[in-house]
């Protein structure tokens, strides 16, 4: 069930380094904002033109948590180096279709790129709270060990589910390391043969997220179980929009 958008005021309540460019923003807000796990939320900062993040805490529980990658430019530069504690961030939402489906209780697959992880984690702390019997596989794919973050947060939730487990992908690790390497679709892929009664939900770089939905269709993945929210770069957006 997704629900109308609506506007409210949120005010800084703290911003936390994650990674060298990924800040954790949370933000206290006037009137509750309803939304499913896996849904986003478009955030207007000063004068800014506003932008698009995914809530990466469980619904109904305050605050709202975002995770922005900071691109050398607007909101997200923005949030790195200006934003103070108190201020106020206009938020309108919720929308997107790549929302935890309820109504499913099979095994759920979800596949995060960089700050990516913020919609999976929704996802994830949502299905473990309604079942925490719950078969769940998280795969977070980055570029190298400094772009890992929030890893305690997800080892502490795997020690108290027996059913999940976090398994992080290095794609250009820079010294040996013992985590796995390789594309983190590639990583998907030798761990699962087939994907029968499996929803799959995947957010991150749209080279990522086409290339593990192609591997899951490939798989037998019905298309109509995977929902995803590629991150695509505003240029792209008003492309894919017409507008550019």
């Amino acid at each position: 069930m997704t629900r109308p958008p609506r506007r409210v005021l949120g005010r800084v309540a703290a911003i936390e380094h994650a990674t060298h460019d990924i800040r954790i923003l949370r933000l206290a807000v006037d009137e509750p904002l309803p939304f499913e796990a896996g849904q986003y939320a478009r955030l207007r900062f000063d004068e800014l033109p506003a932008r698009d993040y995914s809530m990466a805490n469980r619904p109904g529980i305050d605050p709202l948590e975002f995770h922005i990658r900071d691109l050398g430019d607007g909101a997200s530069n923005y949030v790195a180096t200006r934003i103070t504690t108190g201020e106020a961030v206009g938020v309108e939402g919720p929308f997107g279709d790549a929302y935890l489906r309820r109504d499913h209780h099979g095994v759920l697959l979800a596949v995060a790129g960089g700050s990516g992880l913020a919609p999976m984690l929704s996802i994830v702390e949502t299905a473990l709270a309604g079942d925490p019997r719950r078969r769940v596989h998280l795969y977070f794919g980055a570029r190298d060990e400094r772009d890992i973050y929030l890893e305690r947060r997800l080892r502490e939730l795997e020690a108290r589910h027996p059913g999940f487990r976090f398994v992080p992908v290095l794609s250009e690790p820079n010294r040996p390391t013992a985590r796995r390497r390789g594309l983190v679709g590639d990583a998907v892929a030798t761990d699962f043969p087939a994907f029968v009664g499996f929803k799959a939900y995947l957010a991150g770089p749209p080279a990522m997220v086409e290339a593990a939905i192609a591997m899951l269709i490939d798989r037998g993945l019905p298309a109509k179980d995977i929902h995803a929210d590629p991150f695509y770069s505003e240029e792209e957006n008003r492309r894919r929009r017409g507008l550019g």
